[in-house]
């Protein structure tokens, strides 16, 4: 299997540390609002990594992290904590924000049909781990104290810009990170930010340096290391990841332990509504309400993310949804061709994870499918190639086709009223039984052998 990986902007094969064993950890949610489907297009993605590795005979153990502490609203380390913030909007504490936030997002994942990651361990029950790891900082030399909180230098580790290849001369306060006087360099990070004197924070801990909090990006090293090692197989995230979090991370972890933090980095690129970042201040954060009530499948949502592949720049519109929703809809009338099957045709299933098992190849996949579709969608295929084939397609895409439905006795039993008429050319009689098909959603095709049914809608 080939990935591109960010360290060396190039494709390379992937060679896990321990196979058929292979360690990912991927940069969750922070749990402070709903997620958008810019959000949501990012996990999908992480979810088609792990189904390819799955079906590439490798054993996934997956980490995603909840980030419920420390990510600040500049992504940097000025601003306030997102939890307090989404606690000030709700009139709730941190804390309750954290839980409501948390459980939706684990339910999102179920209705989104999610391969369940192996862990998902929230950053406020690894606080002592984060503690550790910034101690074992503190004893080598990396961190220093401001009145606000304790700092990683950056200038102690020699290779801090070449993950992201940033030009740190060129680096203006406020470019990347947010202007602190106090700091040292203007790319040093907080790790551990102090409470305010004046008034208790919903989160806080008790730490060698003062009551206080974690900063956002010790949280994905700490955990990494208990869940996965010292050195991890794939590290996943969104490209805003790359000159911020990760280079950051990357930083504090070979710091203590001397070794790489992951051998590949895989990074998913923006997806654009109307040219513009998805942004709440934009107001065009679509939740997956919103394409529910729209009118429109969870299903149909998946689909649209497996359309565009990962590295590239995607654009959401409704009209997209609508086209991925019609795509779907041929998949599943395809799948229903099961329970209309009789003695027919072998034939084996595409080869669709060989395009994935190319760099997550999505759109090549979905043009195999389709290519297989319109050989095979009027061939008399035997029930169990077409199982075979959908039971594949759930696996690898996760669309659930093989829960479609088949139709009621009463249908089965007009359309064979249907035929009857034909035979006996009582048109007017086959004409009105198709259209009381047709207002249970259900269309008839004549083919060489036989009627065929299949969803309108």
């Amino acid at each position: 299997m080939k990935l591109y990986n960010t360290l060396s902007r190039q494709i390379e094969e992937l060679k896990p540390i321990n196979p058929p064993s292979v360690s990912v950890y991927t940069c969750g949610p922070t749990v402070y609002d709903y997620p958008h489907i810019g959000n949501w297009f990012t996990f999908i993605r992480y979810d088609l990594l792990i189904r390819t590795l799955m079906l590439s005979g490798l054993r996934p153990n997956w980490v995603m992290n909840i980030t419920d502490v420390g990510h600040l609203t500049s992504d940097a380390d000025e601003g306030e904590d997102k939890l307090a913030k989404g606690a000030a909007r709700e009139g709730k504490t941190a804390w309750e924000i954290a839980d409501y936030y948390t459980d939706y997002f684990v339910k999102g994942l179920k209705r989104l049909n999610f391969i369940q990651p192996t862990n998902l361990p929230r950053a406020t029950d690894h606080i002592n781990d984060q503690i550790n790891f910034i101690i074992e900082l503190e004893k080598k030399g990396y961190t220093y104290r401001i009145s606000d909180g304790i700092y990683y230098d950056t200038a102690k580790f020699a290779h801090y810009a070449d993950f992201a290849r940033l030009d740190l001369e060129e680096l203006q306060p406020g470019a990347r990170v947010e202007q602190n006087p106090e700091k040292h360099h203007q790319s040093d990070f907080a790790l551990w930010k102090f409470s305010p004197t004046d008034k208790s924070r919903d989160m806080e801990w008790d730490s060698p340096w003062g009551k206080g909090f974690p900063g956002w990006h010790i949280e994905c090293s700490a955990m990494c290391l208990n869940y996965l090692g010292e050195t991890v197989d794939i590290h996943c995230g969104g490209i805003d990841h790359i000159p911020i979090h990760h280079t950051n991370e990357i930083a504090q972890s070979q710091a203590v332990t001397g070794k790489p933090l992951a051998h590949i980095w895989l990074h998913t690129n923006h997806i654009l509504i109307d040219d513009l970042k998805i942004s709440k201040s934009l107001g065009n954060g679509i939740t997956l309400e919103d394409i529910e009530k729209a009118g429109f499948s969870l299903d149909a949502f998946r689909l649209l993310v497996i359309e565009s592949q990962y590295r590239s720049q995607s654009k959401f519109s409704w009209d997209s949804l609508q086209a991925a929703s019609n795509r779907l809809l041929r998949f599943k009338n395809f799948a229903v061709r099961r329970y209309q099957a009789t003695d027919g045709l072998t034939e084996t299933p595409p080869k669709l994870i060989e395009a994935m098992q190319n760099d997550l190849d999505t759109p090549s996949a979905l043009a195999i499918l389709e290519d297989y579709l319109d050989r095979n969608e009027h061939r008399n295929l035997s029930a169990a190639s077409i199982t075979d084939t959908i039971n594949l397609i759930d696996k690898l895409f996760g669309l659930d086709l093989t829960s479609t439905p088949d139709i009621s006795e009463h249908a089965k039993s007009l359309i064979k009223a249907r035929m009857d008429a034909r035979q006996n050319q009582d048109w007017p009689r086959a004409d009105n039984l198709r259209e009381r098909l047709a207002r249970d959603n259900i269309a008839v095709r004549d083919e060489p052998q036989g009627s065929v049914w299949y969803y309108l809608s």
